[in-house]
């Protein structure tokens, strides 16, 4: 059997980079964002009918702006760092496609 130069190396980092390839925290991150960015607009338009129809703002209503307020720095935020991950996992799967095509393992129809 013909083993080519630095086999081992390329093997033992293919599996470290499938390993940090199956958690895709960025999809989780959006998700909350999205959730978030959802919660924040239902509670803008509450609040927002609230400052309509009351003469007099209800007692409830600095709490759920403060929510409202909460939900919008958090979707933001998540979505932020969500789209740093995002980055990161695009790098990794270049890196790990790179591996696979050295090492012989895709077919040439499925390298990019």
């Amino acid at each position: 059997m013909i083993q080519r130069h630095g086999t081992e190396e390329l093997e033992a980092e293919l599996r470290k980079l499938q390993e940090a390839s199956r958690e895709r925290q960025s999809v989780d991150g959006f998700a909350r964002a999205a959730v978030e960015g959802f919660l924040w607009i239902v509670l803008s338009g509450v609040c927002g009918k609230l400052v309509w129809d009351s003469a007099r703002l209800p007692f409830f209503f600095w709490p759920l702006a403060a929510l409202d307020g909460f939900f919008l720095w958090d979707g933001v935020r998540s979505w932020l760092r969500a789209r740093a991950q995002l980055g990161a996992e695009r790098v990794l799967l270049r890196r790990l496609r790179q591996v696979r095509a050295e090492l012989g393992i895709d077919p040439p129809e499925a390298r990019p």
